[in-house]
């Protein structure tokens, strides 16, 4: 199962999960962290000087959050799956659509994929 791990700047834990790369190639991961007193998703990587939060029409760098981390000894697998316009948790969309950030600003798409557990019995 996948955890949360609390971080600072441009430190990843071991087992972080990669959700994408830079336009140059550099990994990026899956933070998030509390934004305005709402807990809000966003991206982080070793070259960052914090995880990039998509917020109010602009991308806010906070310098402790949470990476999310799969440590291989744990059973089941992560998968990205199609979510276009249904939320696959009601709490984790606002809008019908993603927030994301990307240079320096927030962009909402209503097309998007959402990383979903998958758990062996």
């Amino acid at each position: 199962m996948a955890v949360w791990v609390a971080t600072t700047g441009s430190k990843i834990p071991e087992d972080a999960i990669r959700a994408g790369y830079e336009t140059d190639g550099r990994p990026l991961f899956i933070a998030r962290a509390k934004i305005h007193g709402i807990m809000t998703s966003g991206k982080c990587g070793f070259h960052l000087p914090g995880a990039h939060i998509p917020y109010g029409r602009k991308e806010e760098i906070i310098n402790q959050y949470e990476v999310l981390v799969l440590p291989l000894r744990k059973p089941g697998f992560l998968d990205w799956q199609k979510a276009c316009l249904r939320p696959l948790k009601k709490e984790a969309v606002f809008d019908n659509c993603a927030y994301i950030s990307y240079c320096g600003a927030e962009f909402s798409y209503k097309d998007y994929e959402a990383l979903c557990t998958k758990h062996f019995e």
